[in-house]
């Protein structure tokens, strides 16, 4: 695999699994170029960070008596 914005040959890759995903994240050693990606395609940093969100779960207000 090669960097899409230098050609570079050297690339960091790391897999790892966010919110039930198979996400790879790559980084180009010499011109620091980032990409994620799921098994079917591209992904953006947004995407990864709504995938890795926990959901909220509303707290019960009290009701006064």
């Amino acid at each position: 695999m090669e960097c899409t914005g230098c050609a570079g040959a050297k690339l960091i890759a790391i897999r790892m699994r966010i919110g039930g995903e198979d996400v790879m994240f790559r980084r180009c050693n010499r011109c620091e170029t980032n990409h994620w990606s799921t098994t079917e395609r591209e992904i953006t940093l947004d995407e990864v960070l709504e995938l890795a969100r926990v959901p909220q779960t509303p707290v019960a207000k009290s009701v006064a008596a």
